[in-house]
């Protein structure tokens, strides 16, 4: 196996619409994942909120699973099927499945052309993944064509426009050590930060999906926007 070091992983994300390597892969599952899944507090209750009993949740950019994972372990009587266009990332998630693997599917597959019916989905959901899309405005209205008439759409995202401090208190939840810390947030911040939405631009993302009571803002002291709408 390739021993992961701060060296080969300075090209991460340069292009970030490019399919995940299996050193990219493994790097983020190590390390990032621990980030993402902190500014998630209420987000599993939340989804589930909008999901009827015997219902569905579809994770669009799934990344290891374990968002779709935690729902599927909160809730018994939902499905999950997350997609992430990632081989690699898809098989570490299969890994997690231990006692929900009835109820949760992960497969390979582009946000941009789902394989899903119309009207197929309670909730669909979609976290860190839309700044790798390289048509975004087509990922999110295939994320709306799944979605059941009265379904929610739920994406985080980071904050092109974050503040230096947001960042620097994401990288520190990270499971990384200390001295790498400083050099990981410059990356981020350039290259992640960098090339993801601002507010302006996820206003406009939103305002051109066939949505209901659409909401796009910035959590608090994180360098994160939410958008969600009603289908």
């Amino acid at each position: 196996m390739q021993q992961i070091t701060w060296e080969n992983t300075m090209g991460l994300a340069t292009d970030i619409t490019t399919r995940y390597t299996s050193i990219e892969s493994s790097f983020y599952d190590r390390t990032m994942a621990r980030a993402v899944r902190s500014n998630q507090a209420g987000l599993v209750e939340s989804l589930l909120a909008d999901v009827p009993i015997g219902g569905s949740v579809l994770d669009v950019g799934s990344g290891g699973g374990q968002l779709a994972i935690a729902i599927a372990r909160r809730s018994p009587d939902v499905r999950v099927i997350g997609v992430d266009l990632s081989p690699d990332q898809v098989a570490r998630a299969g890994e997690r499945v231990d006692g929900v693997a009835e109820r949760v599917r992960f497969q390979v597959g582009s946000a941009e052309d789902l394989e899903f019916p119309d009207n197929h989905f309670s909730t669909v959901v979609s976290v860190g993944s839309i700044k790798h899309w390289g048509d975004r405005a087509r990922g999110l209205a295939e994320m709306v064509r799944v979605l059941r008439p009265g379904g929610r759409l739920t994406v985080l995202e980071i904050d092109r426009g974050c503040t230096f401090p947001s960042a620097s208190n994401y990288i520190a939840r990270a499971n990384l050590p200390r001295l790498a810390r400083l050099p990981v947030l410059l990356h981020f911040r350039t290259f992640i930060a960098g090339q993801s939405l601002d507010l302006d631009e996820a206003r406009l993302l939103a305002d051109e999906l066939e949505l209901s009571n659409v909401s796009v803002s910035r959590i608090a002291d994180d360098p994160t926007l939410l958008i969600v709408g009603r289908k």
